[in-house]
């Protein structure tokens, strides 16, 4: 079995190529994730975007159409490796051993695909996911088709679903905010908890409710909206909203404790 990073994207939310992010350990988000896959796969390969220096000594695959994310990623891929195929997207800072030692292990080469539930809508994550060759080849027919969601893509699949050993492990980060959680995550730890959740205005609509208690595995303010934002489809960017825990204003990675009411706050309609 082969393996493929993605970082062919153009990390605009963060800033910066999330694959050379230094963790906390030292060690470059994308030398992380290579001594990941070592132990499963004969080669690795990263997935870039056309005339992009890669900055390691990694095979390139460069997607056949620029620009059509991860499936044409998959498309390419397979142009090149033919096998089953590991994918990792550059992104996920929480991914461990453990976590691919479940997927490896439960590998069913039967389906088209193996990969894990999402823990929060229990919906099929593409980006740490096992394709097998009968897959991969139908990558350039969803193409043709105008699919470029690599996850209504993996379900059409009908991949087998597992579910993940360390629930956070597939968290991923996109923005500075994203970022900033999992790398609390990574230093802390992580602790379930339990808070109370208030909202207003647009999101109150959206939600249906005014309050709730939410059971979270976040660490920060931004990282239980983000779980909420996902799980509920909230229509609102963080950049949008204010924030304040226990009555008064807060920034979005302050600590959160077990018992704490946090509230989200929306811009005045017509401010």
């Amino acid at each position: 079995m082969n393996a493929m990073i993605l970082a062919g994207g153009g990390s605009k939310r963060m800033g910066r190529d999330k694959a050379a992010i230094e963790r906390p350990d030292g060690v470059r988000q994308l030398d992380h994730l290579v001594s990941l896959a070592e132990p499963f796969c004969d080669q690795i390969h990263l997935s870039l975007k056309r005339g992009t220096v890669p900055g390691c000594s990694l095979p390139v695959i460069e997607d056949l159409r620029p620009g059509e994310g991860p499936v044409a990623a998959l498309e390419a891929a397979h142009a090149v490796c033919g096998g089953p195929l590991l994918v990792l997207g550059c992104d996920l800072f929480l991914l461990d051993h453990q976590t691919l030692q479940h997927l490896i292990d439960h590998r069913d080469p039967s389906s088209k695909a193996t990969c894990f539930r999402n823990r929060l809508d229990g919906a099929a994550e593409p980006l740490c996911t096992i394709y097998e060759p009968n897959g991969l080849e139908l990558a350039a027919a969803a193409l043709d088709g105008g699919q470029r969601c690599a996850r209504h893509f993996l379900e059409s699949l009908d991949p087998r679903l597992l579910d993940l050993p360390r629930a956070e492990a597939l968290d991923n980060a996109n923005t500075p905010e994203q970022l900033a959680e999992c790398m609390t995550k990574l230093q802390a730890g992580v602790v379930a908890k339990q808070v109370g959740v208030l909202y207003f205005a647009i999101l109150r609509e959206a939600r249906g409710l005014d309050s709730e208690r939410v059971n979270t595995l976040a660490c920060t303010a931004a990282g239980l909206y983000d779980e909420l934002g996902f799980k509920h489809r909230l229509p609102l960017q963080m950049d949008a909203l204010r924030v304040a825990i226990n009555g008064e204003f807060s920034t979005w990675d302050a600590l959160l404790a077990d018992g704490d009411e946090v509230v989200f706050i929306p811009p005045v309609a017509g401010g």
